[in-house]
């Protein structure tokens, strides 16, 4: 590269090239993926769903228990002004993530003696700019890239006061260093690591000062992220410190646990790894080449080391591997690399290029890996929005309707009004699992037996009445409050109450990245015995073989609305032995001669279990299922008739079946449930 060119470009320049081609990826598709639990929190914090005013949040900047008040403060005055949206919740972190990029260039032009934009310098620019574990920080309404941009803010001040020291630039370090811990209490280790490096460039009582005091802040850090991951946080990953430092410098070059990346375009997980190893003996061999007490080097190392070294230890003690914990230890890791690049030795620069274009084109590759890469065009976060439009798709008002865990409720909150017109009614969720009161019992066994008697009373409690239930479950969340009673289990008690009904039936559902909907139907009302009865009893006979006893039709909040749902029950019971397993369809027409203008079409139940199937009817058994028909979000306001028909498919053609009865009918074998109003969007 030519360095006739290059060192001409300013401090502020660079700032602005790096930070503008930084913001492309991190703007691109930033509301494609749906929120996910944490930034479900986020949302409900920001906008007062927990019950927060502003006066709280602001006092939470001086509380040591909240783990990151600045960026709920800022975030809040943006939503105010912005709006809740997906993409207007993840801009600042678009934003930060960007800024930091910029900052990054800075600070390894300011380390160069010359101020130069080196090679070393575009490199950085690159590893930044492509990181997977920037890129996800930055599209996540999460405090975690906030704190990178703020550590690399003031990682520049702090390379630029000690090259060029001046009262100002060491008043702005010591600024952004204490804004960190603000922006996220575990910055505390970055600013132990600055204490350590401070201490090796100070004498005598200071030096003494410095480390005595990283001392006391390293233990105080660690005692207290294992106090607060004790009692809810769950082993992540295997392994102990070495391996948490290991996978964490892994999940900060690709985003990624090793063998998610075992097998992909062919290549082993070490194949990967390569560039990753590579980088450290050029690091080693460029060390031996620079000043015994270069300061950078000790503040980058410092910075970098504690908060990796203070997690590590955290894993230690309870098996938990976050790697986003450690954020704080990414902008010095990503300037780390320039130190190899300006070394003295060749076989050292050499090693570094290898190893950074190896990190670079394996990033890039991460981006893009199916399943798993953030644009790769696959749903790589929970997808809640689709999920709860499953439920909304399929809910009617006296449905029981179950989010769990507890603490996802936020999720169906947020995107409920998002995915349909209708005015839903809030879901029912069992905090019961989230108290953590295992009756005192060490045995599991016992544990479980002791959950499950304060599960039961509650349930029945909710269901009392109900003729149906749907459950959204997120199985790997669930997991952590409702632990699955065998190792075989993929869902706790709660969740296995639908996966393995007794005396109900099971009606269908859907999953979808990380959320599971499921469906339980009581033959008879939940707890009294008596079967379901419809609000509009009729007598409809079709084919002789089934008889429609009448329907339930509440529309959601008294209307119906265009984008929304028809929510609709059949009850219906065999006249006779069922010969197929029978389809049963709702048209929508104005003109009935024209196609419909919405339909729902299938087996009774979704065709789950015996009584999805007619073919297994008995005679005289009462039936009841749930439909609901989604209604264009074009659907003119108006009158509209609403249409029923039962058909089998013989020899690959849909036979109707005819409809005899006093209600009206249209050709013989579509029965007229009636008229509905559909209002104005």
């Amino acid at each position: 590269m030519s360095c006739r060119i290059t060192p001409t470009l300013s401090a502020g320049r660079l700032f602005a090239l790096v930070s503008l081609l930084a913001a492309l990826p991190r703007f691109w598709r930033l509301d494609a993926q749906s929120l996910w639990l944490d930034e479900g929190s986020t949302w409900a914090e920001v906008t007062g769903r927990t019950g927060k005013g502003w006066l709280t949040t602001l006092a939470e900047l001086a509380s040591p228990t909240a783990g990151y008040p600045l960026y709920h403060v800022l975030l809040r005055a943006w939503v105010a002004l912005a709006g809740d949206s997906e993409w207007a919740l993840r801009a600042p972190s678009a934003l930060a993530g960007a800024l930091a990029c910029g900052a990054l260039a800075a600070a390894a032009r300011e380390w160069h003696p010359e101020r130069r934009v080196d090679a070393a310098v575009w490199w950085v620019s690159a590893l930044a700019i492509a990181s997977p574990f920037a890129l996800w920080q930055a599209q996540d309404a999460k405090a975690y890239s906030l704190v990178f941009a703020i550590v690399a803010a003031a990682l520049w001040a702090a390379i630029r006061a000690w090259r060029r020291p001046t009262g100002g630039t060491w008043l702005l370090a010591g600024c952004l260093a204490l804004l960190a811990l603000f922006a996220h209490r575990l910055a505390l280790f970055g600013l132990v690591g600055a204490a350590l490096a401070l201490g090796w460039r100070a004498t005598g009582r200071s030096r003494a000062a410095c480390w005595s005091g990283a001392g006391a802040g390293l233990v105080l850090g660690v005692l207290g992220v294992l106090a607060a991951t004790h009692a809810t946080a769950v082993p992540s990953a295997p392994g102990g410190p070495l391996s948490g430092i290991g996978l964490t410098l892994v999940r900060f070059t690709f985003d990624r646990w090793p063998g998610e990346l075992n097998g992909y375009l062919g290549l082993p997980a070490v194949a990967w790894l390569l560039p990753l190893v590579l980088l450290v003996p050029g690091l080693l061999v460029s060390r031996a080449a620079l000043p015994p007490r270069d300061d950078v080097v000790w503040l980058l190392v410092a910075c970098g080391a504690v908060p990796m070294l203070a997690l590590a230890i955290v894993q230690g003690f309870s098996g938990i591997a976050e790697p986003r914990y450690a954020t704080v230890a990414l902008a010095p890791w990503l300037l780390l690399p320039a130190l190899a690049l300006r070394a003295a030795r060749p076989v050292a620069r050499r090693l570094a290029t290898i190893a950074c274009a190896g990190m670079l084109l394996g990033g890039g590759a991460a981006l893009l890996q199916p399943g798993h890469g953030l644009f790769s065009g696959d749903p790589v976060k929970e997808q809640w929005r689709q999920a709860t439009r499953l439920l909304a798709l399929r809910v009617v008002p006296d449905d029981l309707v179950i989010v769990h865990p507890h603490y996802v409720a936020p999720l169906v909150s947020y995107y409920l009004p998002r995915v349909t017109p209708d005015p839903i009614a809030a879901p029912v969720t069992f905090p019961v699992f989230g108290l953590g009161d295992r009756g005192g019992a060490t045995d599991a066994a016992a544990q479980q037996e002791f959950i499950r008697k304060r599960y039961d009373p509650f349930f029945r409690t909710q269901a009392q009445g109900r003729r149906r239930a749907l459950l959204l479950i997120a199985p790997e969340h669930a997991r952590r409050v409702d632990p699955p009673p065998t190792t075989a289990d993929r869902y706790g008690w709660l969740g296995l109450r639908f996966a393995y009904p007794q005396r109900t039936w099971p009606c269908g559902g859907g999953e979808v990245l990380g959320v599971v909907l499921m469906c339980q139907s009581w033959p008879e009302t939940f707890g009294v015995g008596d079967p379901p009865q419809p609000t509009s009893p009729l007598a409809a006979s079709f084919g002789g073989e089934l008889l429609l006893r009448g329907i339930s039709l509440t529309p959601h909040g008294g209307a119906f609305r265009p984008g929304g749902t028809i929510p609709l029950t059949l009850y219906w019971q065999a006249l006779a032995p069922p010969r197929h397993d029978y389809r049963f369809f709702l048209h929508l027409c104005r003109d009935c001669t024209q196609p419909p203008l919405a339909n729902d079409d299938g087996p009774p139940l979704q065709g789950y279990g015996d009584a999805g199937r007619t073919s297994t009817w008995r005679v005289a058994d009462p039936v009841h299922d749930e439909r609901a028909v989604e209604l264009p979000d074009g659907l003119q306001p108006g009158r509209y008739t609403l249409l029923l028909g039962v058909y089998a498919i013989e020899n690959g053609a849909a036979r109707r079946l005819s409809v005899q009865g006093d209600a009206p009918t249209l050709d013989g074998d579509r029965l007229v449930l009636g008229t509905v109003t559909i209002g104005a969007p």
